[in-house]
């Protein structure tokens, strides 16, 4: 693959990231997923392996 190729290959993926970014919503985070990093916080360092 041509160099030219793989910057406009870059450059439309970076373009796609950037309008979904901005077209679909960000979801806030909802009490389970809390509730679930504060018991992985909980633990001690190398328990959750």
């Amino acid at each position: 693959m041509s160099l030219r190729a793989c910057l406009v290959l870059a450059l439309l993926t970076a373009l796609a990231g950037l309008s979904l970014r901005l077209v679909v919503p960000v979801t806030p985070v909802d009490q389970d997923y809390r509730d679930v990093i504060a018991y992985y916080r909980a633990m001690p360092a190398g328990a959750g392996h």
